[in-house]
């Protein structure tokens, strides 16, 4: 009696994993030896369903890559359109930098996280405790930027700072997902992420003239996700990637503006020596608060694993709490960075939460690490009128 399909490929399927002897598969499967000594004859009928098996794996992964690069293609390919029709910025004249070897150089960081520019806050859904839209934030971005060069050029006059790093940490927009686009400022993924763009490219501009080197450094937060679910593999599957480039785009002429935009999730590098890592903090779980256990536990884990390449790090960068705070561990410090938006409408009604929209600053010396810190407050008296220099163009036009 001829043995059923299903059998058949029952059998070729133990030969392949090769774990049982051909008495053993027999055994199994309740039949005589010589059955299943037939289909092992020259081994050709072995080979045939390994290379069956193999042939549709690689088709399954070729299907699966596939899907990667078309939804990765849709950013690399509009970052490449905007390239081709975005008209850069003129650079503003740079200011003479006076090098004077009695003051204390260091290098100075600016945390550029969680502005979610694009979104709308409506005074009377949070009790009067926010208000937020594009215009304010371009206020905000305005108010950052002159109070960083007060800081630096004025208060610390005893300092140099030469070279100025940006840690653009993701959730620049509010994105997709929670069917924010609906609520958001354009109505428009794509008009949002330029906008914001543009509005980083003014910042950049504005700043480029006070140092000898501007260095962005961009990674992707949880909002600007275009997945149902994180997807570890497609870090440019976001449109933070899209407002990185479109920055990039605008500032492609201010010759001292360098930008770094990894295709991954998280960077590390050295700040005058010093091991910092860069990590939005969505894959730290928490509720209602900041999980310092959780941060602990995962810097403590990128302390060890960083150790395999001799190398160190010191300083742990996070964006995503919304909330400005620092963590002393071992060997370092984990730094938190602020919002720009204080509250909405879901954090105020399901977590009854509010924080003051600041943005992190501090000095970063070759001996000692971090030096000084500045919570930048971006709030002010007249944000309601709107900005009095930064203006929108692209948006309105695409």
């Amino acid at each position: 009696m001829p043995l059923k399909i299903e059998k058949e490929n029952k059998i070729r399927l133990l030969l392949d994993e090769g774990d049982l002897t051909v008495s053993e598969i027999a055994r199994k499967l309740r039949i005589k030896v010589k059955t299943v000594e037939a289909f092992t004859t020259s081994g050709e009928a072995s080979t045939a369903t390994r290379i069956t098996r193999l042939m549709d794996e690689r088709n399954a992964l070729k299907k699966q890559n596939k899907e990667l690069l078309r939804e990765n293609g849709l950013f690399v390919a509009l970052a490449d359109e905007i390239r081709e029709t975005v008209k850069p910025i003129s650079p503003f004249k740079q200011v003479v930098i006076k090098d004077e070897k009695d003051k204390i150089q260091e290098t100075v960081v600016l945390h550029l996280s969680d502005e979610h520019a694009d979104s709308i806050v409506k005074s009377h859904q949070v009790d009067g405790l926010e208000e937020f839209n594009m215009s304010i934030a371009l206020r905000r971005a305005e108010t950052l930027v002159d109070r960083l060069l007060k800081f630096t050029q004025k208060t610390l006059s005893n300092y140099n700072f030469g070279t100025l790093v940006i840690l653009a940490n993701g959730d620049h927009v509010s994105g997709e997902i929670h069917d924010a686009t609906k609520h958001s400022e354009y109505g428009n993924a794509i008009r949002n992420a330029l906008a914001v763009g543009q509005m980083h490219s003014c910042m950049f501009r504005d700043l480029a003239p006070y140092f000898y080197d501007v260095k962005v450094v961009y990674t992707a937060g949880n909002h600007g996700r275009r997945s149902i679910k994180k997807d570890h593999e497609s870090p440019w599957n976001n449109w933070d990637y899209l407002v990185a480039e479109t920055a990039r785009a605008y500032c492609r002429d201010i010759k001292n503006v360098e930008f770094l935009i990894p295709e991954s999730f998280s960077h590390c590098m050295d700040i005058e020596g010093h091991g910092f890592c860069i990590r939005h903090g969505d894959d730290i779980r928490s509720w209602n608060g900041i999980s310092w256990y959780g941060i602990e536990r995962q810097t403590r884990r990128l302390q060890a694993l960083s150790a395999i390449h001799d190398r160190t790090v010191k300083y742990f960068v996070y964006g995503h709490f919304h909330t400005m705070g620092m963590q002393a561990n071992l060997k370092g410090e984990v730094l938190l960075n602020g919002s720009w938006v204080g509250t909405s409408p879901y954090v105020y009604n399901a977590l009854a939460a509010y924080n003051e929209p600041s943005q992190l600053l501090h000095g970063v010396h070759k001996d000692m690490g971090v030096s000084w810190r500045l919570p930048i407050k971006l709030r002010t008296e007249k944000e309601h009128l709107g900005p009095t220099r930064y203006h929108i163009s692209l948006a309105k036009e695409m």
